[in-house]
């Protein structure tokens, strides 16, 4: 019997796994992230046994389903009795059959219900869920003007979003608004916010709706394109360089520790995919990284104090998006818009190349050669310049390496993953950094306020 996405749907949200059986190859496997820690069963009986864990129990309130070439993938939502489980399903599929299932924990998504009359100029009635893939404990929601302008909510929650409890975020991309910053940002580049409002439990942003040029970007790829987004946010970096540093600023010590190895123990109460899965990505990195740079990347996430001090040392800083990616982009005509200004932080410009280059060149050397080389152009900075190789240093001590390593052995096909290369080169990279910077011994005193 032949594996459908419509079969298997039913199966999970009926936590029914004796419907399906018969639709999982002999050695399929199923991989729990729940717990936040890799759990695998294989074959039929093992699968029967972690079912009820790894599925669930409960009414299903929430559902979507998304059909991949060779893949399926199913968001589900219960009413539990201990409150709402979100849990994202994977089925990799070979022949018509599963050859793996993996389930991932995920935040509860929540009914699109703001404080009264906030935002202004929102047209009653319009307000509605938007489905995406952020990481972070925002709500999002689209909705339209009282023009009939269509717009995005975003409503922020400090205390109840993990990346701003690591961050010790007071409402950045609001105070930001507030502050003036995205007025100050060149004509290259802006922001989508175009209003901001302080509520009792954090922030509530009104921004454009910039789906389809998102969706647009996304789809095409085109290293032309990359070159345009790295020389506007260079532009922005020139722009706001000497610009007082704002409080709300992410700062770069906070951000280096977003996904260290402690991470997912802070947040073990929480339901947050990404936490989840950073135990499987540091173990997988300490199982097959050189031995000499797991050991050296591991001293440097228990006491990073020289990297961030020589860090301080090695170029002037700026203002940073902090998260300058492809998906926290929109292209069109008139420039760049960036979004989730939520890691924005104070730093060296490298840091946000190092960051985009490992999140977009996902295929042979060659791109990254490229994307270096035009980087190179259009900053004037050396790749082999100090700041380059300590973005390189500080970005594998972020988990950034370890992601990559992972992702490439272990994401479902038919999913978005790199290619084999892309952690090899990472690596060399890493490892030429290193020879060339010598001894980051510990510096503590040597760390100021502002790093």
């Amino acid at each position: 019997m032949s594996a459908s996405s419509h079969t298997l749907a039913a199966a999970v949200a009926g936590a029914r796994f004796a419907d399906i059986a018969e639709q999982y190859a002999p050695d399929a496997v199923l991989e729990s992230y729940v717990t936040g820690r890799r759990e695998t069963a294989e074959g039929a009986q093992a699968i029967a046994r972690a079912w009820p864990g790894a599925v669930g129990r409960g009414e299903v309130v929430r559902s979507q389903r998304t059909d991949l070439p060779g893949a399926v993938e199913l968001d589900l939502q219960r009413a539990a009795a201990s409150g709402p489980v979100r849990r994202v399903h994977r089925f990799e599929l070979a022949g018509g059959l599963v050859r793996r299932h993996v389930v991932y924990p995920a935040k509860p998504k929540e009914d699109p219900v703001l404080p009264e009359g906030c935002p202004a100029g929102v047209a009653p009635g319009t307000v509605r869920e938007l489905v995406h893939d952020g990481l972070s404990g925002a709500n999002l929601f689209r909705a339209e003007l009282e023009t009939g302008e269509p717009v995005v909510i975003k409503h922020i929650r400090p205390a109840d979003d993990w990346m701003a409890r690591a961050t010790a975020d007071p409402g950045r991309e609001g105070l930001l608004y507030v502050e003036g910053v995205y007025d100050a940002l060149p004509a290259a580049i802006g922001s989508a916010v175009i209003g901001a409002e302080a509520v009792d439990d954090g922030w509530v942003l009104l921004m454009r709706d910039l789906t389809a040029d998102r969706r647009a970007l996304l789809d095409s790829a085109d290293p032309r394109s990359w070159e345009r987004m790295l020389a506007a946010v260079h532009e922005m970096h020139e722009a706001l360089r000497g610009r007082p540093p704002s409080a709300a600023l992410c700062s770069v010590s906070d951000r280096l520790r977003l996904f260290s190895p402690v991470r997912p123990f802070v947040e073990a109460r929480g339901s947050d995919t990404l936490p989840k899965m950073l135990t499987t990505n540091w173990e997988c990195f300490a199982e097959h990284g050189p031995a000499d740079l797991v050991h050296e990347v591991f001293r440097l996430a228990d006491d990073p104090s020289g990297l961030l001090a020589a860090l301080a040392d090695s170029a002037p800083f700026t203002v940073l998006h902090g998260d300058f990616r492809p998906q926290n982009l929109a292209l069109s005509p008139a420039g760049v818009t960036a979004l989730d200004w939520g890691l924005a932080c104070y730093g060296p410009p490298e840091l946000e190349f190092v960051w985009f280059l490992s999140n977009t060149a996902w295929g042979e050397d060659q791109e990254r050669d490229d994307l270096e080389a035009a980087w190179t152009r259009i900053s004037g900075t050396a790749r082999t310049s100090r700041a380059a190789d300590l973005a390189v240093v500080y970005h594998a001590v972020m988990g950034e390496i370890s992601f990559l390593l992972t992702e490439s052995r272990n994401q479902v096909a038919g999913f978005a993953r790199p290619a084999p290369a892309t952690a090899r080169w990472w690596l060399r990279r890493l490892d030429r950094a290193l020879d060339r910077l010598g001894s980051l011994e510990p510096r503590r005193a040597e760390l100021t306020a502002g790093v």
